[in-house]
């Protein structure tokens, strides 16, 4: 058995322990209901599931909203969605792609009936994984941008904002100009608190960039550490981790006091973010070593007190039980700590 795997069975072996213990403590506290909601990220032993499950679980932890897909995707099931949060009084955020005009219409469409207050997008995914030259970069671009243009109308028409994530793909700036380059009520951020540091940008600036364009956001903690390559980047239980959540919160509500806001801890080893490879800086033309200096050092003042670390071929069991810990804390963070009530 290796050291990691070795770890990960004692530190299971002791939640279990400790959950047992604390089972009537944790089902008062899952009582006890946050406004912040999960995104199905956060949950990836059980992806795939339907989103009326999905809602069930979010209800069952206690929380005030779900993002997730809808699955299965008709109107039946959206009319079931609408009833179901209705009936538990939270929030559901949609995932969509603008990738396919056709899809996205449909999926706008039944989000609408299904209640849904905004569709969470992403455009793309690791900007320094996807790409190996500039000109693939600005290809892409150019791609979401066009895509871009013939999804708003359909979200203007439905009044149902999209909300386009920063995914480690375009750095703050670059979002910002997409904001004002199709201005619309209709057309904001889903504000991502740990993201683009992987674009070694500060996580409070990239925070003030994009909270004026706002329509939903994940609320994320992080770990950083060194490896040979550049930094290691892993999501954390809320409060773990090196991010001033306290300020998140601060400037969020300052856009909107009712907000959706949703955790994604996904229950991950940590990221690879090779920012001293060459290729790396391939697709960065304006980053600067100023820019990886700060990051640096930024990397060296936030020691982590722990990873997160799932050994290869574990158990869904495990992985189930580990997430749902990793959940139950963040909750309980949020709902005492940054009053999220």
């Amino acid at each position: 058995m290796s050291q990691r795997t070795q770890s990960f069975a004692q530190s299971l072996s002791r939640r279990a322990v400790l959950a047992g213990l604390a089972a009537p403590a944790l089902a008062k506290a899952a009582s006890r209901r946050t406004t912040m909601g999960i995104a199905n990220d956060s949950t990836p032993s059980r992806r795939g599931i339907t989103t009326l499950d999905f809602i069930a679980l979010c209800s069952q932890l206690g929380v005030g909203g779900a993002q997730c897909p809808l699955l299965p995707l008709d109107a039946e099931t959206a009319r079931k969605v609408r009833d179901a949060i209705d009936k538990l009084g939270i929030f559901l955020v949609v995932n969509a792609s603008i990738n396919d005009l056709d899809r996205f219409r449909q999926i706008a469409t039944l989000a609408v009936a299904a209640g849904a207050s905004v569709l969470r997008v992403a455009s793309g995914g690791r900007r320094y994984e996807d790409f190996n030259t500039l000109a693939e970069r600005q290809a892409h671009v150019t791609a979401v941008r066009d895509r871009l243009r013939a999804a708003i109308p359909i979200a203007e028409q439905l009044r149902l904002p999209i909300g386009l994530e920063n995914h480690k793909d375009f750095t703050a700036d670059e979002q910002v100009a997409l904001y004002k380059e199709y201005s619309s009520e209709f057309f904001g951020c889903c504000v991502d608190t740990g993201n683009n540091m992987a674009l070694l940008e500060d996580p409070m600036e990239t925070l003030d960039k994009l909270a004026p364009y706002a329509v939903t956001s994940h609320l994320k903690d992080a770990t950083l550490e060194e490896y040979d390559e550049g930094f290691l980047l892993g999501d954390i239980p809320l409060g773990e981790g090196m991010i001033d959540l306290k300020r998140v919160m601060r400037t969020l509500r300052q856009r909107r006091a009712s907000l959706p806001i949703l955790l994604e801890c996904i229950t991950r080893n940590p990221l690879k973010i090779p920012c001293l490879t060459d290729k790396y800086w391939a697709t960065f033309p304006d980053r600067r070593g100023i820019d990886l200096a700060r990051m640096l050092k930024l990397v060296r003042a936030s020691k982590p007190r722990r990873q997160l670390a799932v050994p290869a071929g574990v158990s869904q069991e495990d992985l189930r039980r580990l997430e749902t810990e990793n959940i139950e804390l963040s909750v309980a963070y949020a709902r005492d700590t940054l009053a999220m009530v």
